[in-house]
């Protein structure tokens, strides 16, 4: 006979995350103060309050001391049956010090026997399942985050090469040309004629300076380099919006997977339930009462778990949905029952508790239960899951307004250098020229610039350098200001395509980061063959400021390296050093 639930077993040994005992007490806690306030069996609801106090105080201490002593003892993974032989013994210690405390507060306690049945339930069952079930939640995280960046990058690199995103990339391109065009043949014009408007020299230059500030042309640079990316944050249980965001998405996607692949069996949804119901009866419930109701309730939710099974076998996802959340109204359908023959006032449940509380626990836990296991996680190691249509479409808007801010930047440093810098030394030509009463060299000089003017993105996707210059070029400014060692692959050195530009942008970044943000005056820079059409980028610096988890995945930097590499980038802090890691695709 295999394990009641799949993935469980009793002679598995499981990871032991300690951290989780102070959560298992004060949901126990709560659990029986909402019992014994249900009861009426308190003299004064302040004695009621301070004695689960002083019991949770208790509990906390008993159970964090239990927990180191394992720590102390090394033992991070147990399997089931030792889980529940501590946890048994250390509700059984907490039980007598409850029977002591209501002594003390005057608070009416149930039957002996009836907490035996209490503290093996929660000692057997809820303890263990919380330490199992949610010791696996940091697993969970991790792997959620991996794939996540998995799934992002291969949408991402996928969003590139489509017809679609390709149309996207030329509409834009062919917006930040109009205006450019629009802005440069506006000067152009108003450079002839101020040229044709004075004789002189002189004149024709004071009539001309005035116009080569290219005030315009500055503005449209700034406002491309400003131009925010609209943000769509993530993490993921409370931890990292982005990858709550993923999860919420992939959700459902994930449950079905796991239904299809490893479903729960009939006895999980019926030991479930049991262990949901069976606290009630043991404090509520009088013999005659339970004899009556709980082997209907036994049969009932045996035929539904069968029904639950049968639909998801059939691919009725969910309809099996739905039958869960009905199983969990079974006791109201009992109670009703019980009451109409029984009459006893004080089995008698709110309908809130009946009808929406147990029911909606039921049906939580079991979503839950399915998802939260190794089951799962093998399944997301795997990539075995698929990217909803919502995810798929704001990975693509993500990508789109990613290579739209870093394209709007090549452009206004395109401006800035090209043309705005060619601006300015026209102005300085035009100068000496009137001065020296160089005519020809006056006219040369326009002449140019209103070809620069006419044609003002010749240069603009223009590739000239192999990756060995062009990376020269980048590293070029920063020469002096700190120790730069670099090697590249020979295999790399004479490259020469489009993305030798990228490249270079990320070396450029990097190395800016390295000064301006880490202080760094010394730099390893590696750039090798990873791969078939792959290279990794390696830059290991002493830089004294650590690096922002917080502008690791914001700002130009990050939307730079993210098309280059498609989101395969860290940056670490390794010891006295930062390591910067980047893999992109790149035609050898």
């Amino acid at each position: 006979m295999g394990p009641l639930v799949p993935g469980l077993g009793s002679r598995t040994k499981y990871k032991m995350d300690y951290s989780l005992l102070p959560l298992g007490v004060i949901l126990m806690e709560f659990s029986v103060f909402a019992t014994q306030y249900a009861s009426d069996s308190y003299s004064s609801l302040a004695d009621l309050i301070l004695m689960r106090l002083v019991h949770t105080v208790g509990m906390l201490i008993l159970a964090l001391s239990v927990g180191w002593v394992l720590v102390r003892k090394n033992y991070h993974e147990l399997n089931y049956l030792t889980i529940a032989l501590i946890c048994t013994v250390v509700i059984v210690l907490g039980d007598l010090m409850h029977g002591y405390l209501a002594g003390v507060f005057g608070v009416e306690l149930i039957s002996f026997y009836r907490r035996i049945g209490v503290v093996l339930l929660q000692g057997i069952l809820w303890f263990p399942a919380l330490m199992i079930v949610m010791g696996n939640r940091r697993e969970i995280i991790q792997g959620f985050r991996a794939y996540e960046q998995r799934l992002i990058a291969a949408t991402r690199a996928r969003s590139r090469s489509s017809e679609e995103f390709k149309r996207l990339q030329r509409s834009i391109q062919n917006g930040i040309r109009e205006e450019l065009f629009a802005l440069c043949g506006s000067l152009e014009d108003s450079l002839a004629v101020a040229s044709k408007s004075a004789t002189s020299l002189t004149e024709r230059n004071d009539a001309i300076r005035p116009l080569l500030t290219g005030e315009e042309l500055r503005k449209f640079s700034r406002k491309l380099e400003s131009l925010e990316m609209r943000r769509t944050g993530r993490k993921f249980f409370a931890i990292d919006i982005q990858a709550i965001s993923l999860l919420v998405r992939q959700f459902g996607i994930l449950y079905a997977t796991t239904v299809r692949s490893a479903p729960l069996g009939k006895r999980a949804y019926i030991l479930v339930f049991l262990g949901l119901v069976t606290p009630p009866y043991i404090n509520f419930y009088s013999f005659s009462e339970s004899l009556f109701s709980f082997p209907i309730l036994i049969v009932l939710i045996y035929i539904f778990a069968h029904l639950i099974t049968r639909l998801q076998f059939a691919g009725s996802l969910r309809s099996s949905t739905v039958i869960v959340y009905l199983a969990g109204l079974l006791p109201l359908a009992t109670n009703i029952a019980g009451q109409a023959i029984f009459h006893d006032p004080q089995t008698q449940f709110p309908l809130l508790i009946t009808a929406v509380a147990f029911p909606v626990t039921y049906y939580l836990f079991m979503e839950l239960l399915q998802v939260l296991r190794p089951v799962p996680l093998n399944l997301i190691r795997n990539d075995e899951l698929k990217a909803s249509e919502a995810l798929q479409s704001e990975v693509t808007q993500t990508v789109t307004e990613e290579f739209s801010y870093n394209l709007s930047h090549q452009w206004a440093v395109f401006i800035h250098g090209k043309i705005l810098t060619r601006l300015a030394a026209t102005a300085l030509k035009l100068e000496t020229a009137s001065k020296a009463g160089d005519s020809r060299g006056f006219d040369q000089a326009i002449e140019r610039l209103m070809a620069l003017l006419a044609d003002p993105d010749a240069e603009f996707e223009f590739v000239t350098a192999d990756l060995q210059k062009e990376i020269a070029s980048r590293l070029d400014p920063w020469v002096g200001l700190l120790e730069i060692e670099l090697y590249i692959d020979p295999a790399l050195v004479s490259i020469q395509n489009s993305r030798v530009r990228d490249v270079g942008e990320v070396i450029e970044e990097l190395i800016s980061n390295s000064i301006r943000h880490g202080k760094a005056t010394r730099i390893e820079l590696k750039i090798v063959v990873l791969a078939k059409d792959e290279i990794e980028i390696v830059a290991t610096d002493n830089a004294i400021v650590a690096p922002s988890t917080s502008e690791q995945r914001s700002g130009l930097g990050t939307r730079i390296f993210n098309l280059a590499s498609d989101g395969r980038w860290s940056n670490n802090r390794l010891g006295a050093s930062t390591r910067f890691r980047l893999v992109m695709s790149i035609e050898i």
